[in-house]
């Protein structure tokens, strides 16, 4: 099933999405959503984004790097969220 999908975009807008979700509740502390977990998800986007067997919505495109600049943003405000960002590589 989860094949049946592949070479769509609606795997990688349905990552994003996710990831979207995992960093609100990793800003709110939730001790279940780690920095490993995000990069995890950042770098399979990333890998899936570049596969040739995927052609992604450019729609998915923008809000993956939407995301990634709200990662950005939130590693250079410093203080404690740009610490919990830190391990994060975008």
């Amino acid at each position: 099933m989860a094949n049946a999908a592949r070479g769509s975009s609606g795997p990688v807008t349905l990552f994003v999405e996710i990831l979207n979700k995992y960093l609100y509740f990793f800003e709110k502390g939730n001790p279940q959503i780690t920095s490993n977990m995000i990069q995890d998800l950042v770098e399979l986007i990333t890998e899936e984004m570049q596969s040739d067997s995927v052609t992604a919505d450019p729609a998915s495109y923008a809000l993956f790097a939407s995301t990634l600049r709200y990662i950005r943003f939130q590693k250079q405000k410093g203080g404690s969220i740009g610490e919990k960002f830190e391990p994060i590589t975008v």
